[in-house]
């Protein structure tokens, strides 16, 4: 299989629009120009298809990113070690502090509308700190 009958990814599909989008800066492309090429990168199957979309502008060929494929099956590297742990430890921390800041202006609060706001916010987080738990419990018991 070639590389034009290759599927477009949406990916491949945000190169060529912000290629188009710095045509427009440069003056190579209109208004007009610009809104009927993007809606056609944004309908493009394939990356022969994102080709002809902008094969009037100057090196615009629809390239991979450099690095090529990744291996899915590889050992995890260490940005993505730091950034699995950080999410599991900061994403129930984010939702823990704005559960306290709601609770904290909640309770000076004596505006009916501000309290329902706050009141929601409060129930949001603390939900969603519930899931997060609960699902970090889960994913660790599993593993």
């Amino acid at each position: 299989m070639d590389e034009g009958s290759t599927l477009a990814s949406n990916a491949d599909r945000e190169r060529v629009i912000a290629r188009l989008a710095e045509a427009h800066v440069e003056g190579r492309l209109t208004v007009e120009e610009l809104d009927r090429l993007t809606g056609e990168a944004h309908t493009a199957r394939t990356i022969g298809d994102l080709d002809l979309v902008c094969a009037d502008l100057p090196g615009t060929a629809v390239a991979r990113p450099a690095g090529g494929e990744v291996d899915v099956r590889g050992p995890y590297s260490g940005g993505q070690v730091a950034g699995g742990a950080a999410l599991t430890i900061l994403a129930p921390a984010g939702r823990l502090i704005g559960l306290i800041v709601a609770l904290s202006l909640l309770r000076n609060e004596t505006l009916p509308a501000r309290r329902r706001t706050l009141q929601t916010w409060a129930c949001v987080c603390a939900a969603a700190l519930a899931v997060e738990i609960v699902a970090i419990l889960v994913f660790v018991v599993h593993v």
